[in-house]
């Protein structure tokens, strides 16, 4: 059974047409609970915000593409002689593109590549116009903070930590809900049978006093006889009304956690289906080593603690300080039209030419450049750096800890749920002897007023212990159930033993 499109909507009734009462089975209550419950749906959108962000991060290290297209004019008045002109006219055209990426060992590369037209009519400039191309390869490498494949996948591998924790904290969610609305349907399913049993008691109080009445009017009872079946059919009448108020609270509970919304599905009465079987005893998978396996809590609790140990080693890594590495190289061309000056006469120029000609010299190498620096940065006593280690270092421990408490959270209710399923299945077998006992005293007790030797306060009690006998069987047996589940729960074995797929 997946999450997604499991079951059909409830149908709606107007009020004018009081609807029947339908009989639900506790897997459609799981269905219509994975479908409409809102703890999940929230859990769900939190879950999907986690995933989001883990290739938001990992964009990081994704190249980038720039580009860079411009065209400027300047007319500017000059006072220089050289100039050769009052005015200083000058057009340029640029395109320039290039590429960066960030790797995941820290290194920083770029790759730029620049070209350039320039027109002018000072009398300073050789050529006119003028191509200039350049080509420039950089790399910046972290040597001590920010250094290390860890350090800079630190947010990536954060954001996937925390995706992991969030889509266990829903798969928990899930099981939350499971585990919730199969204990609203014993409940309410208990409260159910409490009233058909009280209804039997108030039945059998007043068939007893008719036939006391019979027996008055035979002159084989007083007429004082009548006063205790009058009094235990009232007081088995309140009880009912009791029992049948707690069955309405159960099933608005129950109605509640299915998510249910529309009058016509809060008017309509639901009939609990009856269970069959007992539950199982405790399995040997069952097993509190099993639950650590399992557990969708564990594993969001081991991915939160993954989150603190990366953020502790980045935190660790920025108490160093900056010095960056930093290596290019480059080549340049250029070429263009030479221009008469006569205060620089030149003759020719080995420049001289198109946009081409300016490429060619550019990958001939003859014109190159390259730099080696290093960068440092030092803050003063790093104190900020030392808290943020600090804080880093108390969020790890925290998380330790919290881990260490779920496992001993888990090893307690895997054992109390062993012990209460046990328990519950011994007082099954224990009720059911009392109530054949029970039953069989009621009737030969019945027999015995019959004859005249018994007293109808008798009869009551040993109907009174009847009810009681069936109530307590009915309470073990919805008690194993439940303790079945809240096994089921603390191993992680819910969601499979109910067919349910998560995607």
């Amino acid at each position: 059974m997946a999450i997604a499109g499991m079951v059909r909507a409830m149908p709606a009734y107007s009020a004018a047409d009081p609807p029947p009462s339908r009989e639900i089975t506790i897997r459609e209550c799981v269905e219509i609970a994975l479908r409409s419950n809102i703890d999940i749906a929230v859990a769900r959108a939190e879950k999907e915000i986690g995933e989001a962000g883990v290739p938001i991060e990992e964009a990081a290290f994704l190249p980038r593409f720039t580009g860079d297209l411009g065209a400027s004019r300047s007319i500017a008045p000059t006072g220089s002689a050289l100039d050769g002109t009052l005015t200083l006219d000058q057009r340029i055209f640029k395109f320039d593109i290039g590429a960066k990426e960030l790797l995941r060992s820290g290194t920083a590369l770029s790759l730029s590549f620049e070209n350039q037209r320039q027109d002018t009519n000072t009398s300073i400039a050789l050529l006119s116009p003028e191509y200039l191309t350049a080509i420039t390869l950089s790399a910046q490498q972290p040597l001590l903070k920010n250094r290390g494949r860890q350090v800079t996948e630190g947010p990536y591998l954060i954001a996937r930590a925390g995706a992991a924790a969030k889509t266990a904290d829903w798969k928990a969610r899930v099981m939350d809900t499971v585990a919730s609305t199969r204990y609203a349907f014993f409940t309410f399913l208990a409260a159910t049978r409490e009233a058909s049993v009280r209804r039997t008691a108030v039945d059998l109080a007043d068939r007893l006093m008719v036939e006391t009445d019979a027996r008055i009017d035979a002159g084989a009872a007083a007429p004082m006889d009548r006063l205790p079946a009058e009094a235990a059919a009232a007081a088995r009448k309140e009880e009912l009304i009791r029992a049948e108020a707690a069955a309405q609270a159960a099933a608005d509970d129950l109605k509640t956690l299915l998510g249910l919304r529309s009058s016509g599905e809060w008017t309509e009465r639901l009939v609990p289906a009856p269970l069959h079987g007992d539950a199982s005893p405790p399995g040997a998978d069952e097993t509190f080593e099993e639950a650590l396996r399992r557990r969708p809590e564990v594993a969001a609790q081991a991915e939160r603690r993954k989150q603190a140990e990366i953020q502790e080693v980045v935190s660790r890594n920025r108490i160093l300080p900056s010095l960056d590495l930093t290596v290019s190289g480059g080549l340049s061309g250029l070429a263009g039209s030479p221009i008469s000056n006569p205060l620089f006469p030149v003759s020719s120029t080995p420049f001289e030419g198109n946009y081409r000609d300016s490429l060619d010299q550019m990958v001939s190498g003859r014109y190159y450049n390259w730099f080696v620096g290093l960068k440092t940065e030092l803050p003063w006593r790093f104190d900020r750096e030392k808290a943020e280690w600090a804080r880093a270092r108390s969020a790890l421990d925290q998380q330790r800890l919290l881990e260490e408490g779920l496992a001993l959270r888990i090893r307690s209710e895997v054992r109390k749920s062993r012990r209460d399923l046990e328990s519950a299945m011994e007082r099954i077998d224990a009720a059911r002897v009392s109530v054949a006992a029970a039953s069989k005293k009621l009737e030969a007790e019945e027999k015995k007023l019959d004859l005249g030797r018994s007293t109808t306060i008798e009869v009551l009690r040993f109907q009174q212990d009847l009810s009681e006998a069936r109530l307590s069987e009915i309470r073990a047996q919805l008690d194993a159930y439940a303790a079945q589940t809240r096994l089921w729960r603390a191993v992680g074995l819910l969601l499979d033993k109910e067919g349910i797929a998560i995607r």
